[in-house]
């Protein structure tokens, strides 16, 4: 009976390492050599499933050992479908808590337990429990944070949740199967959306492990934007055949296969007819109302200026408001006064809008509207953002120290606000705002780490203050930012030396 047992309990544990070492592979790759990997890691799962369960026949002669037996080989088989079709959908955390730790998901199988269980956290009651266990964990890593975003996906808070899951990209403690899991996520409500850039910028830039679904969606979005490589009609059915969900994903591949090139497929902005309107300030007006009355872009807004530019500037306007003046008897310097009043209005009107959809001032812009608003935008933006930064110092020195989530609820929250303040403003505004980020990002990331031992917090700050500092060109924030960085990071899997 030993022989019999080696015999089919050696080539288990072979295949047990075939499969890992397809599953790694599969997950670095997104050429025809996933596919490979994919079909060749459910080969081998099914293999090892008729081993396990021949190995549970044969030991089952011996009595109590069959029942342990099963737990050790086919259990863990097993745990992706519970997982899957049983603990997720109907909500049960705990099973998918338990579950996913059996599946010993590298060298810490509570990270990817954790966030399984925030995957079926459904009530109150089990993203509290989900929230305890994440709590308990420390410092806080990857996975903490990839089990916060999931807790408010399944809120309905899908903002925040990308807000999160993106941000792990900034960590360097790094669990495959979190990372996995959270590329699963984006992709899947980055499709939902319609929002096939971002699947392809993901894709360009290696952001995540590629699971059967992610490739598959990612080539889906691939052929709707024509990128380059996009996969032809047998490798995306291919892609397909390998993921799970096909019969959800069967129509997204038929519509990606039948959808037409051009605007409708790349989202790109319909041309816009011109004004009928022959008066310069016709036009202006008629940009003008275009930009309030549609989805506030880029295009309209630079349109609106130019036009705004143009007619405040025009001698045919001015000569016009002269002839109303003399008509209407009025004082000298109206025709100065009504110019600058209607400018004023002009640029209060567009900066408001402007400011809600984080649009740049359009380049270029020399004229009455076209400085105002450069000038209030950049300003406006750079005293808020200065603010923020300030109070985030600051946070440092309360009494009740806030918890390692908040705390980097709040820098991820305040580098979307300082980016997207960096992209409408430009440069300018970017070196502007760089050195009161630096100080204050600085002093948080030294006192993360020496004071509350958050260490892949403080390098994921560090490391983002050195970007910015390549960026602008600041030499002595980039000497300091270069030994921040250079640190060995304590995690969970190990110190990692960047």
């Amino acid at each position: 009976m030993p022989l019999v047992l080696y015999a089919i309990a050696v080539p288990y544990l072979v295949l047990q390492r075939v499969r890992q070492a397809a599953v790694a592979a599969r997950r670095a790759n997104r050429t025809w050599r996933h596919l490979a990997w994919s079909a060749l890691a459910g080969v081998v799962h099914a293999a090892m499933l008729a081993g396990a369960a021949t190995l549970v026949v044969v030991v089952w002669q011996l009595g109590w050992l069959a029942a342990p037996m099963a737990a050790v080989a086919i259990a863990p088989l097993a745990t992706e479908w519970v997982l899957r079709f049983i603990a997720v959908p109907a909500g049960l955390h705990r099973l998918a808590y338990h579950a996913a730790r059996f599946t010993r998901s590298g060298a810490d199988p509570r990270a990817f337990a954790l966030c399984m269980a925030a995957r079926a956290a459904g009530d109150l009651t089990a993203v509290a429990w989900v929230e305890a266990q994440r709590d308990t964990r420390t410092p806080l890593g990857d996975a903490e944070i990839a089990a916060t975003g999931l807790v408010a996906a399944t809120r309905g808070d899908a903002k925040t949740a990308r807000a999160m899951l993106r941000s792990i990209a900034m960590i360097v403690e790094n669990h495959p199967a979190v990372r996995e899991l959270a590329g699963e996520w984006l992709a899947c409500d980055a499709a939902e959306r319609g929002a096939w850039g971002e699947l392809v910028d993901d894709a360009a830039h290696h952001r995540w492990p590629a699971t059967p679904l992610t490739y598959l969606l990612e080539g889906i979005a691939a052929r709707h934007l024509e990128a380059a490589g996009a996969p032809g009609p047998y490798e995306l059915w291919a892609r397909w055949a390998l993921a799970p969900r096909r019969r959800a994903t069967r129509r997204l591949v038929a519509e990606a296969l039948a959808a037409p090139a051009g605007p409708a497929a790349t989202g790109a902005a319909a041309p816009v007819e011109a004004s009928p309107i022959a008066t310069a300030l016709g036009r202006a007006v008629a940009a003008h109302l275009a930009f309030e009355s549609q989805p506030a872009v880029a295009r309209d807004l630079a349109l609106a200026v130019q036009a705004w530019d143009a007619a405040l500037g025009d001698p045919a306007t001015r000569s016009w408001l002269a002839q109303r003046a003399l008509e209407l008897d009025a004082p000298a310097g109206t025709v100065e006064r009504a110019v600058t009043d209607v400018a004023g209005a002009v640029t209060d009107e567009l900066a408001r809008r402007a400011e809600a959809a984080q649009l740049g001032a359009p380049p270029g812009g020399d004229g009455l509207v076209g400085a105002a608003l450069s000038r209030r935008l950049r300003h406006g933006r750079l005293d808020a953002l200065e603010a923020a930064f300030a109070r985030w110092g600051e946070r440092r020195l309360d009494q009740v120290p806030h918890p390692a989530i908040d705390e980097w609820r709040e820098f991820v929250a305040l580098r979307a606000a300082y980016l997207a303040a960096a992209t409408a403003g430009g440069l300018e505004l970017r070196r502007l705002a760089f050195p009161r980020a630096f100080t204050n990002g600085s002093n948080v990331a030294a006192w993360l780490w020496n004071k509350r031992q958050e260490y892949a917090l403080s390098h994921a700050i560090s490391r983002w203050l050195l970007a910015e500092a390549i960026l602008v060109g600041d030499s002595e924030a980039i000497e300091l930012g270069h030994r921040n960085c250079a640190l060995a990071v304590p995690t969970r899997l190990g110190h990692i030396q960047p």
